[in-house]
């Protein structure tokens, strides 16, 4: 009979397929999620991952986050069109009336941006575009905006252009905004994508913004993608459709966010300095 407080082998490996389990479910957690997940150690659960890495090449750890490849892949921008497609043109409507004409605003790619796009083309929003998504451009090619696409290589499957030469041919350039969209956003870890060209491209247009907003809908909160794209203290403003409310009320007060903008079905919170 195993000693008070010891696992025996059985419990051991149950716990290293439920971690699997969960992170091909979920994507990807953070070692201090999945210790509370199993009431354990994070060190227990780091000696966990390195037990199963040997044995799965797929498993990753970066930066304190635990994902499988493969169970966070990178989806085509088709196959995410239709998903909360009416949260997102809510969002988009929330955006747009507070961006104030003649402002300079920077969009990187996804469905939540492209609602964007199409709200600044419906309303004649008279600002300058600055994007690294050939398909925003596209459709902002339709109205009278001003559009500046940044270059780079080509991501087919997601019309996004990255990597250095993007990230080069923004440091010429100010921004009055940026929106960004996510694949994640989380209390503590921040703001974060699937993928890592995505990621330094967000942060580059983060960089030379005078104000940051992300724009995710309620599916995306509480959820940590791979690559930490920004932290909290990189955000100015945070829109999401209104069944984001109680989810945000719950990251209060730890998380200093305050009503800023609301429309009835899409609401944008400010992050207010703590």
């Amino acid at each position: 009979m195993p000693k008070r407080g010891r696992r025996t082998l059985a419990q051991w490996q149950d716990r290293h397929q439920q971690i699997i389990n969960l992170l091909k479910a979920e994507g990807a957690l953070s070692i201090t999620a999945l210790a509370e997940r199993f009431d354990c150690s994070p060190a227990t659960i780091r000696r966990d991952i390195a037990i199963l890495q040997p044995q799965m090449t797929e498993l990753k750890k970066y930066h304190g986050v635990v994902a499988v490849d493969g169970a966070v892949t990178e989806r085509h921008y088709q196959d995410k069109v239709t998903e909360s497609q009416a949260e997102k043109e809510h969002i988009a409507e929330a955006v747009c009336g507070i961006i104030a004409d003649g402002s300079v605003v920077g969009l990187n790619g996804g469905t939540t941006t492209m609602a964007v796009a199409r709200e600044i083309v419906g309303t004649n929003k008279q600002v300058t575009v600055v994007t690294n998504a050939i398909n925003v451009a596209f459709e902002l090619s339709h109205s009278d905006v001003t559009v500046v696409v940044i270059g780079g290589v080509l991501r087919t499957f997601n019309f996004e252009t990255t990597g250095l030469m993007a990230v080069h041919n923004l440091e010429s350039l100010h921004l009055d905004w940026v929106i960004l969209g996510a694949n994640g956003i989380h209390p503590v870890f921040g703001v974060s994508t699937v993928s890592e060209p995505e990621a330094a491209i967000g942060a580059a247009f983060a960089r030379h913004a005078d104000q940051v907003m992300v724009v995710v809908d309620h599916t995306k909160l509480g959820h940590q993608a791979l690559h930490r794209m920004l932290g909290w203290t990189d955000v100015s403003a945070l829109a999401s459709d209104v069944a984001a409310s109680p989810v945000i009320a719950g990251w209060r007060p730890g998380l200093p966010l305050e009503l800023y903008h609301q429309t009835g079905l899409a609401n944008v919170w400010r992050v207010m300095p703590s």
